[in-house]
């Protein structure tokens, strides 16, 4: 829904997961190289949001139980190998045992992402803090005030000058980059110091090149156009990623555990966690599920 807003509106949108899979200090210093309009930042740390001083966002949560039963079956199932490589040994294991004990190893798995929820900064006064259960009961609702928070209805006309600066600061940031590439051909590495950084930095960029996902005519092409978002054109997108068009048909609620797209449904954690799961909740996420308002008795379940 973001690529097609933002494809309307003609701005640059980014698209990043964890900082570590590319060659960069931090978000800052990524941002700062790609220079886009709308940065899509998944699996959000906050401290790394905090790199990037004032921001306008919104931040979208999952009940932390349905998000491991998701997981467990994408994991399983339907991730792709080929843009997550490290998920393969995973893999392996969730598929040498039982639904009950992979809930577990999932659990273990994602125990990161679940201290990112936790550790979240729910104040911060420019984001606007959504539910995902919220977003599948009304989605044009919630997409439409992602869209007014955003400021997508008035955007501003860009000019020359800006679109011909981000330009010339992506093409010096990819000569920088293509030096920290380099640079381990050129010196001996040592083992610790700025140098060492810029080391494992350029082993880190030794992976899929980013720049084919964002070719540099894009600083240009998406500039000099009208860039506001009519708010009746929001449904338009939603429905075109409906649950049901994204599934092939599939109305939400039927299952199909080897698709991505595979039920639609919030609270399907109850269909598969079992006391064992229930446990393991309470003794580590108790506190944030009750702070989230997930639950409000600390007995549940």
């Amino acid at each position: 829904m973001l690529a097609d807003i933002c494809e309307l509106t003609h701005l640059r949108m980014f698209e990043v997961s964890r900082t570590e899979d590319w060659d960069f200090a931090d978000l800052h210093a990524l941002v700062r190289c790609f220079r886009p309009d709308m940065l899509v930042y998944s699996n959000a740390e906050i401290g790394q949001v905090k790199t990037l001083g004032r921001l306008r966002g919104f931040h979208v949560v999952r009940d932390p139980r349905d998000l491991i039963v998701s997981a467990y079956y994408s994991h399983f199932h339907s991730h792709s190998l080929e843009t997550w490589p490290g998920l393969a040994e995973h893999r392996k294991r969730l598929q040498a045992t039982d639904k009950s004990a992979g809930l577990l190893l999932e659990m273990d798995f994602s125990r990161r992402v679940l201290a990112d929820i936790g550790d979240w900064d729910y104040a911060q006064p420019d984001v606007l803090e959504l539910r995902m259960e919220d977003l599948i009961a009304s989605p044009s609702v919630y997409v439409s005030k992602i869209v007014e928070h955003l400021g997508l209805t008035h955007l501003p006309p860009s000019t020359y000058g800006e679109r011909l600066g981000g330009l010339i600061g992506i093409l010096f940031s990819r000569i920088q980059r293509l030096m920290r590439r380099r640079l381990p051909r050129l010196v001996a590495p040592p083992s610790t110091g700025p140098q060492a950084t810029n080391i494992r930095a350029a082993k880190r960029a030794a992976g899929p090149d980013p720049y084919r996902y964002y070719p540099l005519d894009m600083s240009w092409r998406h500039g000099l156009r009208p860039r506001s978002l009519a708010l009746e054109d929001v449904p338009i997108i939603v429905e075109r990623h409906s649950f049901a068009n994204k599934a092939g048909g599939r109305d939400r609620g039927v299952e199909d555990a080897h698709n991505h797209y595979r039920k639609g449904l919030a609270g399907d954690w109850r269909n598969h966690f079992e006391p064992i799961h229930i446990d393991y909740f309470k003794r580590n996420y108790n506190r944030m599920l009750l702070s989230l308002g997930y639950e409000a008795d600390p007995h549940w379940g």
